[in-house]
């Protein structure tokens, strides 16, 4: 009969070690984590750097570029982004931003994504949202602005100015499919 306390004693010390654990085992199955399999093609692929060297005046433009993932129960988060400091003709402002927008939607496209909305002009940027495969995604385009952070040994040629173009990129990859979306469009666009 001694034994009967030793056990009693054993199963509560074990249920209270499975009570502590189990809620983390039991997220760590059910977490979705950012890998290069829940990327979309476009979140790879995208860049506006065609567009932005086609307007570059001096030919020296600089950029930086960042991307990152979360975890999540029902998706995975995935960013990306671009910010390009470049030196422009000031009068080419509103052809590049909306030379940036048609090539967002052209890459969109390009990569078998379904634009699902389009919004805004090149005074206050562009939105897009987007559904590719599993992933439904947004692209901003910021309007363009002007920037002190380039630093020059001699000034820059009469009418040029130096600008930064700002773009974010934002998807979230579900592992089953959604369903269909409602699409908008801005009649203001084109």
């Amino acid at each position: 009969m001694k034994s009967h306390p030793i056990l009693a004693g054993l199963s509560v010390l074990l249920l209270s070690v499975c009570v502590a654990v189990a809620p983390g085992i039991w997220d760590q199955l059910h977490t979705l984590y950012p890998t290069p399999e829940t990327e979309s093609s476009f979140l790879k692929n995208y860049t506006p750097k065609s567009v932005i060297e086609r307007f570059d005046a001096e030919k020296g433009s600089s950029y930086g570029q960042h991307s990152g993932g979360g975890a999540g129960r029902k998706f995975v988060t995935h960013t990306a982004g671009f910010d390009w400091y470049f030196a422009m003709r000031s009068e080419k402002w509103m052809p590049l931003m909306n030379a940036l927008r048609d090539d967002a939607s052209a890459q969109l496209v390009a990569n078998g994504a379904q634009i699902l909305s389009q919004t805004g002009d090149a005074n206050v940027g562009f939105q897009f949202e987007y559904k590719l495969g599993r992933s439904i995604g947004t692209l901003t385009i910021s309007p363009l602005g002007q920037t002190s952070l380039i630093h020059r040994a001699t000034p820059l040629c009469k009418g040029l100015v130096d600008v930064t173009a700002h773009i974010e990129q934002t998807e979230r990859w579900f592992p089953k499919e959604p369903g269909t979306i409602t699409v908008r469009v801005n009649a203001e666009l084109r």
